[in-house]
């Protein structure tokens, strides 16, 4: 009760306000976008550059990355940073490679691009493994996000707890998300953006006046928690694994991710869409101040705490009245950015790509409808199910990472061979989808679950998740080469949208002038990117 006390009715009354206010905006700005498909699922195809960049940044500091980032930072330091230097580079790549294709096809979903290049077959699976891993995400993030909330409050981690809190959570970001679609998950992520930097800014800062310095900070830090090129060695993040499978990794998911890249599809034109993704990428790297600082931080402050628990704990112990309300609204707003996420992308994948294949010739307003459905289901079985991970013993950001990668490679693999290799047959995507589904899952299953460890070969289980994934892909080509060959060559039609036909003119917008090239651009992203490896 002691603990409790110090989160004040002033707090109390912060958070009620914030999370009342974004619901009540998400579903004011998405009332007039939320009747039809494109406006549903696209915000009418209008969106911004400083729109997109914002909320694809606002999406990807997830609770995921927040909390188990966080506790990632305390336990190896600034190597925890990996990810998201990786992951921005990926999307810088995608936005070159990538996104003009998609915004030339119109499409509206990424599984519909699978359609186009290979085979309606090609678009269900996909789809249903996305469907499949939403499913699975679902608890697990809940979980961490009630996990942060408990820990904060100083309350018992139970799982009538978790239980509460999970609602609590489900009534906010699934409200406005549901009823006002992307707009309003888009012009709410803007703000949230503001308020995940305000509090993490804000925890760092009195952190580091508490310890004496940014200097003392660096100082006191063993040496080896200042490095971002870990030893080949390391159990947890070696520079081998780095550069090899989470790289691949990374490239793949900013390809074919369908919650990031559903922002991208809603930009005005290519000059906004791609500049936003160079956005993202630019505020990746605010990480380092978002979640390592802190990590290092509480590290040296509080030694002996559960990694998981460092961000929440540097909340609670640092932090007055009033100004840990709004610290704590900034954690709050990146599990609520993973749900917002995820209800959208699911929404539009079976109202768009899997409904309307079991009911043909479904009204729009009965198919938007359905996706509503299907995604309100999965809040309540992600609220149901959470308590299974209280059992877990690996770190929230190790779960997140294992599922994201095993699960991301053989479906961002298919877009990468269908975009380069022009034999690359349906046959061959499906085939490469089931091979990578049923290894992944098996991987997972059997890497996670104390009681399956044993149907892991020892040697696979030694071996650190990302040095397997460049073994995992080679199976995956070979898969897709090998049934491409024996099938068919795909028809002319479905090389159509390989070639080089120009967009309309209000897509296209016409040629930048030199300050706003994307090459400019990306030479200065690339540069910081460099910068932060010879720093550290």
């Amino acid at each position: 009760m002691s603990e409790l006390s110090k989160f004040n009715l002033l707090d109390l009354a912060v958070v009620i306000a914030y999370l009342a206010g974004i619901t009540a905006l998400g579903i004011w700005v998405g009332r007039n976008k939320s009747k039809t498909s494109e406006g549903y699922f696209l915000g009418g195809r209008q969106f911004t550059w400083v729109m997109v960049g914002f909320s694809l940044f606002s999406t990807n500091v997830g609770i995921g990355a927040f909390i188990g980032g966080t506790g990632m930072a305390y336990r190896i330091g600034v190597a925890a940073l990996t990810p998201d230097l990786l992951g921005g580079l990926g999307l810088t790549i995608s936005a070159v490679v990538f996104v003009p294709l998609y915004l030339r096809s119109n499409i509206t979903t990424l599984p519909q691009f699978l359609e186009l290049r290979y085979n309606r077959w090609a678009k269900f699976f996909y789809g249903g493994i996305f469907v499949l891993l939403a499913v699975v995400i679902s608890p697990l993030s809940m979980y961490t996000g009630s996990l942060a909330i408990l820990s904060l409050l100083g309350i018992e981690i139970n799982t009538a707890n978790i239980y509460i809190t999970g609602c609590i959570i489900a009534c906010t970001a699934g409200v406005y998300a549901v009823v006002g679609g992307l707009t309003a998950v888009v012009v709410v992520d803007m703000l949230q953006a503001a308020i995940i930097i305000i509090g993490s800014l804000t925890v760092s800062i009195v952190g580091i006046i508490k310890l004496g310095g940014l200097a003392v900070l660096f100082q006191n830090a063993p040496s080896e928690t200042l490095e971002l090129l870990r030893p080949h060695s390391d159990p947890e993040f070696p520079w081998t694994a780095m550069f090899t499978g989470q790289l691949l990794a990374s490239c793949l998911w900013a390809f074919s991710n369908i919650s990031m890249l559903q922002r991208v599809l809603g930009a005005k034109n290519l000059e906004h869409a791609q500049a936003g993704m160079l956005l993202g990428a630019f505020l990746k790297m605010c990480g380092f101040a978002l979640f390592i600082v802190p990590g290092l931080l509480a590290a040296q402050l509080f030694p002996g705490i559960a990694p998981d628990t460092a961000y929440s704990t540097m909340i609670r112990e640092l932090l007055p009245a009033g100004i840990s309300g709004i610290a704590f609204a900034g954690l709050l707003t990146s599990l609520l950015n993973t749900q917002e996420s995820g209800i959208n992308a699911m929404s539009s994948i079976v109202s768009i790509d899997l409904y309307p294949a079991i009911r043909k010739k479904a009204p729009e307003r009965e198919a938007l409808l359905v996706g509503k459905s299907a995604a309100t289901a999965n809040i309540i079985w992600g609220i149901a199910a959470a308590p299974v991970f209280l059992a877990a013993e690996q770190g929230i950001f190790s779960l997140l990472l294992k599922f994201g990668g095993f699960m991301t490679l053989p479906c961002g693999l298919c877009y990468l061979l269908g975009r380069f290799w022009r034999r690359g047959t349906g046959q061959g995507c499906v085939a490469t989808l089931a091979t990578g589904a049923a290894f992944g899952a098996y991987y997972i299953v059997t890497s996670t679950l104390p009681g399956c460890k044993w149907l892991l070969p020892e040697r696979i289980a030694s071996m650190h998740f990302y040095h397997l994934l460049p073994f995992f892909a080679i199976l995956l080509v070979t898969v897709f080469v090998v049934v491409s060959l024996l099938t068919p060559a795909p028809s002319p039609e479905k090389l159509k949208i390989l070639d080089a036909v120009p967009m309309s003119s209000a897509r296209m917008a016409g040629p930048r002038p030199w300050h706003r090239r994307y090459g400019l651009w990306w030479l200065l992203y690339l540069a910081a990117f460099v910068g932060m490896y010879l720093v550290f």
